[in-house]
């Protein structure tokens, strides 16, 4: 079939559709819009407007309300938490425990974690001697809870917060200073910061 012969006409009622111009044969009609296009289009103008009221005009939603709300909403569980529990342990809170459980608890997570660096009875190896009567960071409940929780990085001591919980981190507190503190072990390591 020989296409290049082939006239082409315009469907009957077209013509009046059909622009002016024509390139090879091809000619362009100008036909509406689909309807449900037009919808979409106004309705998309219509959002614009009522979406530009309501965050600019109005203050709207934003993230900086989400954040205040829901910091609020942690803050009253934080409460409702302290009040069911009471307050937690912490170095401003924490207490020298005196029996014999609690020190026996401590002894055991000393053993365990603490015996390396500081030596069996405290004297000291890497880590300063806990039986003398100097301290580099304090001789306090509140102190040596500090230090454990948070440690040294600059002396070498990691922080035992994610290891060890609040109340345990209390019990070997409270075994140093009961056990240690003030005991100037044989072979203990030379004093380092301030006498107590």
């Amino acid at each position: 079939m020989d296409y290049k012969n082939e006239k082409t006409e315009l469907i009957e009622g077209l013509d009046s559709n059909a622009l002016d111009h024509n390139y090879d044969g091809i000619i362009e009609l100008d036909n509406s819009l689909p309807p449900w296009w037009l919808y979409m289009f106004y309705g998309t103008i219509i959002f614009s407007i009522a979406y530009c009221v309501y965050f600019f005009a109005y203050d709207g939603f934003s993230q900086e309300k989400e954040l205040a709300r829901e910091m609020e909403a942690a803050n009253a569980q934080i409460a409702k938490f302290k009040e069911e529990n009471g307050p937690g342990i912490d170095e401003n809170t924490a207490t020298l425990l005196v029996d014999a459980t609690a020190i026996d608890a401590g002894k055991a997570i000393y053993e365990k974690n603490c015996v390396a660096c500081h030596g069996a009875n405290g004297g000291g190896g890497v880590g300063p001697n806990l039986s003398d009567d100097y301290s580099i960071h304090g001789n306090s409940i509140n102190d040596v809870f500090k230090v454990i929780k948070y440690g040294v990085p600059e002396k070498g001591m990691i922080p035992w917060e994610s290891q060890l919980t609040p109340e345990q981190i209390q019990q070997v507190a409270s075994f140093i200073l009961k056990e240690f503190a003030g005991k100037n072990v044989a072979g203990g390591k030379e004093p380092q910061g301030e006498k107590i």
